[in-house]
């Protein structure tokens, strides 16, 4: 019997995980010092214009990692390479068709009196998402072949350098067409970067380029239902904010993008596992059957609770400790937000079913569906409620969104999933949750937060939900089913 080897896992996430903190956690640690060089206006200025960059990034990334993740996981080594070369090539067409429809569009995005943005902060904000694609599927590649440090120097090099590039342009005086402008610039350099490191494997393995327009038919037909979904998803995580600039001021806005990044703490802590687990889960489901990759998927659901739970306790006192006094508001919607995060990583970990199958297009419709009930409800909420209605809407419809494909999942693969059990560590998530709201001294608050981590761990694995998975039976469960 051989139990299930932590040591290469263990290590890449270690790896990813100092990668993530770097990479975004150094964006987090410039929240204040930004936030002390422009004015509460221009930083919801700034968030507005990044929900563009969001929903553009979806459109010209196309989901094609997707698509790797899924037909090179469970192919051989020499036809990976081969997977890989296809997409890449995919991924750089996409690019070239990408450039001029934003050349386009920003001119025609400038005249939205709302962004209050010109031509050139639009042009420099959005001209690096044309090579999204080719960005996400080497990082993909990158990923899936273990070169977890090639990884690292790629995505923590871009985000060290601009925050360097930030911290002179505000020292200086300069403002939020300037921030952008380090965005531009980090961006490019790191495109390049990996163009260059995709050209030499694909050299290194004597891959030769070529097009095949039916093979070309087949990652579409797989990835566009998910970027649609990404699309129809920014409705609930982006939009919100276009509506909140017409019923609240910059000022609302801005105080609504700081909560959100700070309960985004949660998504940020839970990448370094997802990084590592995302693509290899189809190859553990193939190699080593339903039950392993159960429990492998049990073991993430109790991360996440534990994540939870800290990011609850512990934003509301980063936001007391290092942001100006007038963000102070924000701590009052961390926790909701933080919720809503981890309800939409939950969503990630349970599709594999659907995944499987390739069922992408019925995950479309559940977006569709989940994000109408949500831009619904934050139409009518929004101009009595403000951002608690906005609030309101994402819970619930988040709420429906993973339920829907929680459902949907299981109907194309039954996963043993343990429902009481995790529904026991859900219950004792929320009344963690609800606990950590109490104002109380310092000493008394940390009490409960180890309380309540130690609770949920223990009731983990009393009711076995951490357990070492055993590995090593090549199943093929993708042909058994």
């Amino acid at each position: 019997m051989q139990i299930w080897s932590l040591s290469t896992p263990i290590k890449n996430i270690i790896l990813y995980g100092t990668s993530i903190v770097l990479m975004k956690g150094v964006s987090l640690i410039m929240l204040p010092y930004i936030a002390t060089h422009l004015s509460q206006s221009e930083l919801g200025r700034l968030e507005v214009l990044s929900t563009i960059a969001i929903i553009i990034s979806i459109i010209f990334g196309l989901s094609l990692h997707e698509a790797l993740y899924r037909f090179s996981g469970i192919a051989n080594e020499n036809k990976k390479n081969k997977i890989t070369a296809d997409i890449f090539i995919l991924s750089l067409i996409i690019a070239a068709i990408s450039l001029p429809i934003i050349w386009i569009l920003c001119p025609l995005l400038s005249q939205i009196s709302a962004l209050k943005s010109s031509t050139l902060e639009l042009e420099l904000l959005l001209i690096p998402l044309a090579f999204e694609a080719v960005v996400m599927v080497v990082l993909a590649a990158l990923r899936m072949k273990e070169k977890a440090w090639v990884f690292f120097y790629l995505t923590t090099g871009r985000a060290l350098l601009q925050a360097l590039l930030v911290m002179i342009v505000l020292h200086y005086g300069y403002g939020v067409t300037e921030v952008i402008l380090t965005g531009f610039i980090s961006a490019m350099i790191q495109t390049v970067a990996v163009i260059y490191i995709q050209y030499k494997m694909n050299k290194a393995t004597y891959i030769k380029y070529h097009f095949n327009l039916r093979i070309t038919r087949i990652y579409l037909v797989y990835c566009l239902p998910l970027m649609f979904s990404g699309v129809i998803f920014f409705g609930l995580n982006g939009l919100e904010r276009w509506f909140l600039i017409i019923y609240v001021s910059f000022n609302d806005v801005a105080l609504y993008a700081i909560a959100f990044k700070f309960a985004l703490i949660l998504v940020l802590l839970m990448q370094p596992f997802g990084m590592w687990w995302m693509p290899k889960r189809f190859e553990y489901l193939s190699k080593n059957g339903a039950n392993t990759t159960t429990e492998i998927t049990h073991i993430s659901i109790v991360l996440l609770c534990v994540l939870t739970v800290l990011v609850c306790y512990f934003s509301p006192f980063f936001i007391d400790w290092f942001m100006p006094p007038s963000y102070q508001p924000a701590k009052e919607m961390v926790y909701i937000l933080a919720v809503i995060f981890a309800i939409k990583e939950l969503n990630e970990l349970i599709n594999l079913g659907a995944l499987v199958k390739q069922e992408t297009k019925k995950l479309l419709v559940i977006n569709i569906f989940s994000t109408i009930i949500g831009v619904t409800m934050i139409i009518l909420l929004t101009p009595y409620y403000k951002i608690n209605g906005v609030l309101i809407a994402l819970i619930v419809a988040q709420s429906i969104r993973t339920l829907s494909t929680y459902w949907l999942s299981q109907r194309c693969f039954a996963f043993p999933y343990a429902i009481k059990k995790i529904a026991g560590l859900f219950v004792i998530s929320a009344v963690a949750i609800g606990l950590s709201q109490y104002q109380s001294t310092i000493l008394l608050h940390l009490s409960n937060a180890f309380l309540s981590i130690s609770t949920l761990l223990i009731f983990a694995f009393c009711n076995q939900l951490i357990i070492f998975p055993i590995t090593g039976k090549s199943t093929q469960i993708t042909q058994k089913r």
